[in-house]
């Protein structure tokens, strides 16, 4: 276990979780896989989350709804999270890519509600 997979400049730390995330709101993220052309399927626990754009454009029809993975290849996409259930960090929420050679070297992360 490397750390060649980062998440804001972070690896993967299981004791600690990375941000905490507020209970009934709406969050919009930025994930983004630019300067890498690997597919990274996205997936965030706990939560679905509504696709803003993908590279700056309005996601295709079929991607509209709600979703609890998307896929950033070499791009960027935004999302609207919500949040409705607590994660204390004794049972943190993870998001990662659900590669597992990609979490195995750091890219995921832990968050709390």
């Amino acid at each position: 276990f490397h750390h060649a997979n980062k998440i804001n400049g972070q690896a993967f730390d299981m004791n600690k979780p990375m941000f905490a995330a507020a209970k009934g709101q709406y969050e919009r993220w930025v994930i983004s896989g630019v300067g890498d052309m690997m597919l990274h399927p996205f997936h965030i626990h706990g939560t679905q989350f509504r696709i803003l754009s993908e590279n700056g454009k309005p996601p295709a029809t079929h991607r509209a709804g709600w979703k609890d993975t998307v896929k950033v290849e070499g791009n960027v996409s935004e999302v609207l999270v919500k949040f409705n259930h607590e994660a204390p960090k004794e049972h943190a929420y993870m998001a990662h890519c659900h590669l597992l050679e990609h979490e195995d070297t750091g890219m995921m992360l832990g968050f709390t509600v």
